[in-house]
């Protein structure tokens, strides 16, 4: 399957690979990497294998069905950067399931990011 906005995302068995197709793709890929090493150990994020020049590749989740604003809530309070007006953490689709466990799958936003949509 693919899928593409500010990057294409190849979904494969085991793995998804996004890979950015403009500016804002690519200062996605960056900001998932830091937004993983800085934060993986506290908060629910999609496994990230490995990120190169913006392209990043991550695990394989099930989609999740709904996701609650006290979820939402609950991972901006964990991760300062996504706690601004117009980040998009309410869409289902950056959401998905690891058994019950709601996981983060597009975390590369932050404030200047989403200015520039």
């Amino acid at each position: 399957m693919i899928k593409y906005s500010t990057r294409l995302v190849l979904v494969l068995k085991n793995s998804v690979v996004k890979i950015p197709i403009n500016r804002k793709g690519y200062l996605q890929g960056l900001n998932e990497n830091k937004i993983w090493n800085k934060y993986n150990s506290i908060a629910p994020l999609a496994e990230l294998k490995w990120m190169w020049m913006g392209i990043v590749c991550q695990k394989r989740y099930n989609e999740a069905t709904s996701i609650t604003d006290a979820k939402v809530k609950q991972i901006k309070g964990l991760i300062y950067e996504f706690d601004f007006d117009n980040c998009d953490l309410y869409k289902r689709s950056n959401w998905g399931t690891d058994g019950s466990r709601y996981v983060l799958l597009d975390y590369g936003v932050n404030e200047y990011i989403a200015s520039l949509y």
